[in-house]
């Protein structure tokens, strides 16, 4: 095979010009691209060269070793050296040997590009006759022995360098690589690294120069370079990942691109396998992957796996990739040494370590008590020292290692059980739960400490949290040592118990727990929430109760509070709740608190008031008990105030009762009856019955000047209530009403004519009013004295 070739230098006149120019050329090379070329093949000494160098100087000039990407998808693969002096005697001189290789040409032998590193075949001037002849043959200067010698010599790089040329494999937009050397043989070695790590035909395309005297300008995918470049720092940070190992700054390592954390753990596999002596591996694994993924020449668990067989120590990174693979892989031959390596440890070990250890658990229990498993014993019981507040998967797995390896867990246990118990009712933490329910079927131990932990819960802490967890299912689990899981179990097949018989749904769980529990106050408080939970029981269902349940059962579970509270916060209208006050008074009395006791006794008088019982100082008693309830529930306040102002609007109403709220001077409840008053049925009661209105002028005129509140009340009744009423009576109703006031005797009767007395106008539009007649000539009853309403005249 014939390799088109190239030469490039500053030359003497001829007929192409003179200075630097093509000095020869294969004939079969398109001329078209030789003004691509001619910027590829430049080159520039470093800032701190010698300006006039001797000829051992030229020695310790870099040399521009490139390979490059042509826009025909051919290839240039370029040496370009120092030369000092041209053909006139100017220093500045250099001269640049090139091969172009087609897209279906490949070196000699197969060799990779950077394997033709300083290959005899370069020449550092142009051939005599003008005709560029022969084809790179590879010169050895980059062999395994002097690769291992280097990376060991660079080995805190090697993981960082070999991590970023894996994303060049796996990213095209990937940032290209900046590798600082003093000298550009170590930038090469660098480059034959990382064409070792790359598939082959990747490795054949990798673009790359050994050095430049301006990155910025350069487009390979590794560029070299000295430590005096041109190179603007902030730039090279946006543009590179920097590898400087001439004493600067190197980019800092590569977070983790995913969950899986495959680029640092095959990098970190990877580095160890070569500073081990053993690069081919890593070779081997890339250029023969087992699948056809795109990330499959980099499984980090296969290259990990190989490794801890191998004996290399690896980190925690790489013995979890590697005990990930020995899940999904049969069990081979050399599968001792896979968990001898993996039990050995060395660094550190992590949570997803522990977690993925934890898988193999049943075949580290054969090795229990084998000195192999040694390490891993110790790193384990230290661990589980530790773990308290580690993740819950870290937790099961700790435990499930530990009991293949026959340890004791009661140190890990307590925390176990509690943080597995707050997974089930963390309706947030699915992926735990998961979990937590196939740990508790694969162990009985931890099972009966969970049921236990959550039927504490149940019974002091959120019922109904549990009942959601059982609700779901829990492997193995038995209840019946259990009264509160059971209680909550059966409430998940009752239904919804906001639309059900809710005491009878109480009887129901209790029975449920076992006759054995059912006195247990616990358990009687259990129901309760299971029941209720956060919505207060109803007087009619504290009714019910009340009378179901002994009342030794209701003290000790703290029921009668909640029977209390149901009377106290009823609402007005609830028919129910005077009974359930009655009840607690007749049957709790004693446990009752003085304010609640003049409260419920509020409750029952306002409710004996509504059904009509007769009482005797039942307003004077209202405004005593009142006082006593103070802070009065407004639900009882509302009740009592309006049954209150209804019995006294009634008739007959004794005089005496609204004596004694007026004296009482109880503002609500004075207040509660003028708005009472001022509702148009007791106006349409009035105009209907007169001995109504009769009764109504006497208590208006009870206590005058009693108190402010009082006589503004009683005045505003009588002038806006009663006195359009009576205005508006015909005149025999008006006599009605006074012969009523006569039969009660006293000054009701010449008190009432005082009030009605009009003036004059007053007096002719009453009697107006009070015969019926209108302009329209409607009749209507005229009483004596009445006159005839004056006529419009006529014209």
């Amino acid at each position: 095979m014939t390799l088109q070739q190239l030469h490039y230098t500053s030359a003497a006149p001829g007929p192409d010009g003179s200075g630097f120019r093509f000095t020869a050329v294969s004939d079969d090379l398109p001329a078209a691209l030789l003004a691509e070329v001619e910027q590829l093949v430049g080159y520039e000494p470093p800032r701190d060269a010698p300006a006039r160098p001797t000829a051992g100087e030229l020695a310790g000039f870099p040399i521009a070793f490139s390979h490059h990407l042509l826009s025909d998808g051919s290839r240039l693969l370029c040496r370009a050296v120092y030369t000092g002096t041209d053909y006139s005697g100017r220093y500045g001189n250099f001269h640049a040997h090139a091969v172009r290789l087609s897209p279906a040409d490949a070196l000699p032998g197969g060799m990779l590009p950077i394997q033709a590193w300083e290959s005899p075949f370069w020449a550092d001037s142009t051939p005599g006759d003008g005709v560029p002849a022969g084809e790179p043959t590879s010169a050895g200067r980059i062999d395994k022995a002097r690769l291992l010698e280097f990376v060991r010599a660079r080995a805190e790089r090697l993981e960082p360098f070999l991590a970023d040329v894996r994303n060049l494999f796996r990213d095209p937009d990937a940032p290209q690589l900046l590798v600082v050397e003093r000298d550009s043989a170590d930038v090469a070695h660098w480059i034959a690294v990382a064409s070792a790590v790359l598939p082959r035909e990747r490795a054949d395309r990798l673009t790359f120069t050994t050095y430049t005297r301006r990155p910025g300008l350069a487009r390979q995918q590794i560029v070299g370079t000295s430590p005096d470049a041109d190179t603007d720092a902030a730039d090279a940070g946006r543009r590179f990942r920097v590898h400087d190992c001439a004493g600067g700054r190197s980019s800092t390592v590569r977070e983790a691109s995913d969950a899986t954390d495959a680029p640092d753990a095959w990098a970190s596999v990877a580095a160890r396998l070569w500073l081990a002596g053993l690069p081919e591996l890593v070779s081997g694994t890339v250029r023969n992957p087992e699948g056809t993924g795109p990330d499959a020449p980099y499984d980090a668990g296969r290259l990990a796996a190989l490794a801890a067989r191998e004996g290399v120590a690896l980190d925690a990174a790489g013995r979890t990739a590697a005990a990930r693979r020995a899940v999904t892989r049969p069990r081979a031959s050399d599968r001792f040494a896979l968990l001898t390596g993996l039990a050995a440890g060395g660094t550190a070990r992590t949570a997803e370590e522990w977690t993925a250890l934890a898988a193999l658990a049943d075949e580290f229990a054969p090795l229990a008590g084998h000195a192999m498993t040694d390490p891993l014993v110790r790193d384990l019981r230290a661990e589980l020292a530790r773990a308290s507040d580690a993740p819950l998967p870290v937790l099961l797995s700790l435990h499930r290692l530990a009991e293949a390896l026959r340890l004791d867990r009661s140190a890990v246990l307590p925390a176990l059980t509690a943080r597995m118990s707050t997974a089930l009712l963390d309706d947030d933490e699915e992926k735990d739960r998961a979990a937590v329910r196939a740990a508790l079927g694969a162990h009985p131990e931890l099972a009966a400490a969970v049921l236990g932990s959550l039927d504490r819960t149940a019974a002091t802490g959120d019922p109904a949290a549990v009942a959601r967890a059982l609700a779901d299912g829990l492997p193995g689990a038995d209840l019946t040592p259990h009264p509160h899981l059971r209680m909550a179990a059966a409430v998940n097949t009752a239904g919804d118990p906001a639309h059900t018989d809710r005491p009878g749904l109480l009887d129901s769980l209790m029975k449920a727990a076992g006759a054995e529990h059912q006195g247990e106050p616990s358990v009687l408080r259990t129901a309760v929430r299971l029941v209720w939970g956060d919505t207060p029981i109803r007087p009619v269902e504290a009714g019910i109760l009340l009378a179901a349940l002994p009342e030794a059962w209701c003290r000790a579970a703290g029921l009668d509070d909640s029977f209390v509270q149901a009377a106290l916060d009823s609402d007005p209208d609830d028919p129910e709740a005077p009974e359930l006050a009655k009840a607690l008074l007749l049957n709790r009395a004693t446990t009752l608190a003085p304010r609640q006791r003049a409260a419920l006794l509020l409750l029952e008088l306002a409710g004996d008031l509504t059904a009509g019982e007769t009482l005797t100082g039942y307003a004077g008693r209202a405004v005593a008990l009142r006082a006593q309830a103070l802070p009065l529930e407004p639900g009882i306040e509302t009740r009592v105030s309006a049954a209150l102002a209804e019995r006294l609007l009634d008739s007959p109403a004794p005089q005496g009762e609204l004596l004694a709220l007026v004296q009482g001077g109880d503002e609500p409840f004075l207040r509660a009856y003028d708005r009472a008053a001022r509702r148009e049925g007791v106006a349409d009661r009035m105009r209907g019955a007169p001995e109504y209105a009769a009764g109504c002028f006497a208590a208006w005129q009870t206590a005058p000047g009693a108190d402010a509140l009082w006589e503004e009340i009683r005045t505003g009744l009588l002038t806006s209530v009663l006195r359009p009423v009576v205005r508006r009576m015909p005149a025999e109703d008006v006599d009605a009403l006074l012969r009523d006031l006569r039969r009660r005797g006293g000054p009701w009767a010449s008190a009432f004519q005082d009030w009605n007395r009009p003036g004059v106008l007053s007096r002719i539009s009453g009697r107006w009013r009070a015969r019926g007649g209108n302009r329209q000539g409607t009749a209507g009853a005229r009483g004596p004295g009445d006159i005839e309403p004056p006529t419009e005249e006529r014209p």
